[in-house]
């Protein structure tokens, strides 16, 4: 069976590692995202601290299947003009790669969606890095139409 939950603070060593595997496979240039390679797991454990305690704002979402947690979603609240209300972000989405091709990327957007719509929000949106084409196509296949548009940073 596959569910989807919000993180609780027990949760914090398998978002960690989950996170971890994540940016493994998504970081190919070290600068890309601010990435000095000496993330550690107390830097890992203030972001999950920090993420929860901003509950109005960023929600951490895991997926499990069998009862063992095999990916999450860091979401964000926003408000958007462009959608005349509330939209939500996927920041990441990760299913474990031995998970992969078994429908649960599409039953995770599924969740993602649903509770998008229980938000309250007009709008769902996220990036998805040129290096990752495998996503890209998911995507695509599950309904979402790419927009061109280019994807600006500094971090400060």
């Amino acid at each position: 069976m596959f569910t989807y939950r919000l993180a609780v603070e027990s949760d914090r060593e398998i978002w960690i590692k989950l996170n971890r595997e994540f940016m493994a496979e998504e970081i190919q240039d070290a600068d890309l995202w601010n990435n000095t390679g000496e993330t550690d797991d107390e830097q890992f454990g203030n972001t999950f601290k920090k993420a929860r305690a901003y509950d109005d704002m960023i929600r951490l979402m895991l997926f499990e299947a069998d009862s063992q947690v095999i990916g999450f979603a860091n979401l964000l609240i926003i408000f958007s003009v462009w959608s005349h209300g509330k939209a939500l972000i996927i920041d990441d989405l990760y299913i474990t790669k031995e998970n992969r091709g078994k429908g649960f990327g599409r039953s995770a957007l599924a969740y993602i969606e649903e509770y998008a719509r229980q938000l309250g929000c007009k709008r769902l949106q996220f990036q998805s890095e040129l290096t990752n084409p495998d996503a890209m196509e998911f995507y695509k296949a599950v309904g979402y139409t790419p927009a061109d548009m280019k994807f600006y940073v500094k971090y400060l």
